[in-house]
């Protein structure tokens, strides 16, 4: 099983790539929290430590949505309870389950927000399409999702990505990327049915 504690480490250098990320994931976090309004819910999975949703939640109290955060790692899943009750977020419910697994999830569909941070970096490509796919399955009307993609292994499959998500039907809102490290696409939710009529179990398989 991979160390993913040890894969937050990064977060630590504000320089490395994975911090430079966060800011920018976080900045459209705000911006979807805002433009949803309240009461909103949303859904991250594979939350990690939840450092990427946490504290714009506490940056709008008044918003007060109803928020799930994903994460198998009892570690990072632990460390996102402290962070809840350190920023004072209400309304969070923290699991410690397979975000790969729609039973970890179902309960909580269709929501407002979605974030699929960290995760497409992480499984096959096939996993990826079959994934973007469902999205349009996990969101309300308009719902949001926020993704991120880096280059692996010299490959760049950010375009592919941007492409399945508009073949699902979403609409892309903005799109940042750093051209050797990162990428930060968010979509909306349009009015076209879903190419699939069930989530997929599992969604995704981690190979890395």
């Amino acid at each position: 099983m991979a160390d993913w504690v040890g894969w937050h480490a990064p977060y630590d250098d504000p320089d490395s790539t994975q911090s430079r990320r966060l800011v920018v994931v976080r900045r459209r976090v705000g911006e979807a929290l805002d433009a949803l309004g309240a009461p909103a819910r949303v859904l991250s999975l594979c939350a990690g430590d939840g450092r990427d949703l946490l504290p714009e939640l506490a940056a709008r109290p008044p918003l007060a949505p109803d928020v799930l955060l994903v994460e198998r790692d009892e570690t990072l899943a632990g460390q996102a309870r402290s962070a809840t009750a350190t920023l004072g977020v209400g309304r969070v419910d923290v699991r410690a389950a397979d975000a790969a697994r729609p039973a970890s999830f179902a309960d909580v569909l269709p929501v407002d927000l979605l974030l699929l941070c960290g995760i497409f970096g992480n499984v096959p490509d096939e996993d990826i399409r079959r994934t973007v796919a469902a999205v349009p399955l996990l969101l309300a009307p308009d719902g949001i999702v926020i993704w991120t993609r880096g280059r692996c292994d010299g490959a760049d499959l950010r375009p592919a990505v941007r492409a399945w998500f508009r073949e699902a039907g979403l609409t892309e809102i903005t799109y940042d990327e750093e051209a050797e490290g990162y990428a930060v696409g968010v979509a909306r939710a349009g009015d076209v049915a879903p190419s699939v009529v069930a989530i997929p179990d599992p969604l995704f398989t981690f190979v890395r």
